[in-house]
């Protein structure tokens, strides 16, 4: 798994930053998105890729994006509008270093064939930096859309994952799932290198699945109490299924606050901070045994360029080696 180092080194934690790449769930930015008109949910993703170039040269590991095929107002969240396998085609060809993960790609959506070619495109086009962060999917508008029976997704999102990993393999037969083919059917390009496979979640399965067929495990933002507890049921799963070390990668929703000193105010998957303690609150993460951390920034008074800046020059050093 070529460049999967940049992201995990056992006892150390690495950051990221999690799209939308905007400041829509501050006070200002959220005055801004009414004056605006757009539905809450909707970001103003214009300074988009300056925002990545940035993230990109100040060295964080990798960058992270979600699928939401549908804007559903009950959830209020498009993600980053864009469709997530087209823009990752655009940032492998817009970014040098900075891995491109998806947290997560709806697996049971997409048909199973098509998705790991484009996958492998885009593992060629970006020199093997994508990360595949494959989940189930929670929303229930969509699955009827796609003409699939919600309740069958953990069943689809194993079979998905299946047909994937036979396409990749070099002499595949396809033959083995589709038994109306001709042996010697492929699927091209071939990953140049194993794509990492991390699960978002659950994902409908079990912990113990989990450890044996993923790369590493995605989870949602807690406290650092909460995270370790979690990140040591994780460890003691792959121990108990004899796997290697494996990542636990979770997110946090960072409002960096304008007072460079102000002390840590804990909010729903995160909290508000001065950039002069986050160093310290992100220690507690990294003690807890997180491997790597997204940064969402959308409730961040301090504005993007700047956070960004101020996170690589104060934050980065003590992390991304």
């Amino acid at each position: 798994m070529k460049n999967f180092d940049k992201l995990y080194t056992p006892g150390k934690m690495t950051l990221g930053i999690e799209f939308p790449l905007d400041n829509d769930w501050s006070l200002e930015g959220d005055k801004k998105r009414k004056e605006d008109g757009r539905p809450f949910g909707v970001p103003d993703i214009n300074k988009h890729l300056q925002y990545v170039k940035q993230i990109d040269k100040a060295g964080f590991a990798a960058v992270w994006i979600r699928e939401v095929p549908v804007y559903d107002p009950n959830f209020g969240d498009g993600a980053q509008l864009f469709d997530t396998l087209s823009y990752l085609g655009y940032l492998s060809a817009s970014t040098k270093n900075v891995l491109l993960g998806t947290a997560a790609i709806v697996s049971p959506l997409h048909q199973p064939i098509k998705l790991a070619k484009a996958t492998a495109t885009i593992e060629h086009l970006s020199d093997s930096r994508l990360i595949l962060g494959l989940g189930l999917g929670d929303r229930p508008v969509e699955f009827p859309m796609y003409g699939i029976d919600y309740k069958e997704r953990p069943k689809l999102f194993r079979d998905h994952l299946n047909i994937m990993q036979e396409a990749w393999k070099t002499n595949s037969d396809l033959s083995t799932i589709y038994p109306f083919l001709n042996k010697g059917v492929e699927v091209y390009p071939k990953p140049k290198h194993q794509i990492p496979l991390v699960v978002a979640g659950h994902s409908g399965q079990s912990l113990e699945w989990i450890a044996k067929n993923a790369n590493g495990w995605f989870n949602y933002p807690r406290t650092p109490e909460e995270t370790y507890l979690n990140r040591k049921r994780w460890c003691e799963t792959l121990y108990d299924t004899d796997q290697a070390c494996k990542p636990y990668i979770s997110a946090f929703h960072l409002n960096l606050l304008k007072d460079d000193n102000a002390t840590f105010k804990p909010h729903r998957f995160g909290g508000a901070i001065g950039i002069n303690h986050l160093t310290e609150l992100l220690k507690a993460y990294e003690e807890a045994g997180v491997n790597h951390m997204a940064l969402h920034l959308r409730k961040s008074d301090t504005l993007l360029d700047e956070a960004i800046d101020k996170i690589s020059d104060i934050v980065l050093p003590n992390f991304n080696s």
